[in-house]
């Protein structure tokens, strides 16, 4: 690969990747066959760039490399990896958490809103009720 072809973000994110797991980018397809752990440290590692990042680019990477992981293998522990990776009481986390879900796991999307709807903090809680009425 000739790292003055690609983005210098799709870079960072493969480094902290391959930091998991060597080739970690070009193996999400196949996700599923790795160790559990493994897996789910690279699925907590994209979250994490697809939640926590202030850039859109960074955003928009790791969003579409979450896509690549198989659906099956992504819905059943991208709950569970959501939970190790995310600020629940960071608005900005939690907004870009629901986007994200929206558009990788849309059946999982009512979980994260209820919980948002549960919580103390008012812009988390105005967030959920937002994205609860565009469900309807």
């Amino acid at each position: 690969m000739d790292s003055q072809l690609v983005d210098p973000y799709e870079l960072q994110l493969r480094k902290a990747l391959n930091k998991v797991l060597p080739d970690a980018y070009k193996s999400l397809k196949t996700l599923d066959q790795m160790p559990i752990e493994i897996g789910m440290n690279v699925l907590g590692v994209l979250v994490n760039y697809a939640c926590e990042s202030q850039n859109i680019t960074v955003i928009t990477l790791a969003r579409d490399a979450i896509k690549k992981i198989p659906l099956k293998w992504l819905t059943q522990y991208y709950p569970e990896v959501v939970n190790r990776s995310i600020d629940w009481a960071d608005e900005w986390q939690y907004i870009r958490l629901l986007e994200v879900t929206r558009e990788v796991a849309p059946e999982l999307l009512k979980v994260f809103i209820d919980r948002g709807l549960f919580s103390e903090n008012d812009e988390i809680h105005e967030t959920a009720e937002y994205f609860r009425s565009k469900q309807n």
